[in-house]
C-alpha cells in the first residue's frame, strides 16, 4: 500500500514539474482573466502577487473600467527562448487601448468646452466608450520570465507584464501629461523594463474620476 501511495505521489510530482514554460504562462494568464487570483498565484514566484492584484472599487465606473479590461484580454504565445535555468516566453496581448480611451474622453470634454453645449458628464463618456462595440483596442508584446523551482516552472511576474495585460493602464496614468503624443513605435511600452530586470510593482492603477464634471 505504501509503495502504491509513493508511486502516485511521484507521478503527481513528475506531472507538476513537467509543465512546459508556455503552458505555465497560459494558465497564469487564463486565471488572471477569470479573476482567479489564488489559482494564478500558484503559477507565480511572486509572494505578494494576489495582494497586488486585489481590486477594491470606489464607484461603479471603476468597476466597469476594470471589468472591461479583464473581459477583453486576448493573447497569443508567439515565441520562447531558453536562457540557462529560465525561459523567456513572448506573448502578444490584445486589450482595450487605455490611452486612446482617455484621449477620446478629453477630446469630447474639450470640444464641448468651446461650444454652446453643456459639458458632458465624464462618467457618461466613460460608459459610452467602454460599452461600445467599437471600443479602441491595441496589441502589444510582453516577455514572461519562467524560472525553475522545486515546485516546477513558475512565472516571475513583472510590472511590465501586468501593464501590457491591462492595456498599458499604468503607462497611461504615469504619462498623462503626454497623452496622445505621437511616437515612432507605439508598441514600445513606456514601462521599459522587461524580464529579469523588471520592476517589482505590479499594482494596477485605479482611475480617478472627477464627479464634479
Amino acid at each position: 500500500m505504501k509503495k502504491l501511495l509513493l508511486g502516485v505521489l511521484m507521478f503527481i510530482l513528475v506531472i507538476s514539474c513537467g509543465e512546459k514554460p508556455e503552458t505555465v504562462v497560459s494558465k497564469f494568464i487564463d486565471n488572471i482573466k477569470e479573476k482567479k487570483f489564488d489559482e494564478a498565484s500558484k503559477y507565480s514566484v511572486n509572494k505578494d502577487f494576489r495582494k497586488d492584484l486585489k481590486l477594491e472599487y470606489n464607484n461603479k465606473m471603476q468597476q466597469l473600467f476594470f471589468e472591461t479590461l479583464f473581459e477583453n484580454i486576448k493573447y497569443e504565445i508567439v515565441g520562447k527562448e531558453k536562457q540557462g535555468d529560465m525561459t523567456i516566453v513572448t506573448v502578444s496581448v490584445e486589450n482595450v487601448d487605455v490611452q486612446k480611451v482617455f484621449l477620446m474622453i478629453y477630446q469630447a470634454l474639450l470640444k464641448d468646452t468651446f461650444s454652446e453645449n453643456s459639458a458632458p458628464n465624464i462618467e457618461d463618456e466613460f460608459k459610452k466608450i467602454l460599452e461600445s462595440k467599437d471600443v479602441p483596442k491595441q496589441k502589444n508584446t510582453t516577455k514572461f520570465v519562467v524560472v525553475k523551482t522545486k515546485e516546477g516552472n513558475k512565472v516571475n511576474v513583472t510590472a511590465e507584464n501586468i501593464d501590457v495585460l491591462f492595456g498599458k493602464i499604468n503607462t497611461t496614468f504615469s504619462n498623462l501629461n503626454t497623452l496622445g503624443a505621437d511616437t515612432d513605435d507605439e508598441n514600445d511600452t513606456q514601462v521599459r523594463q522587461e524580464g529579469p530586470s523588471a520592476g517589482k510593482d505590479q499594482k494596477l492603477t485605479e482611475p480617478k474620476l472627477d464627479n464634479n464634471k
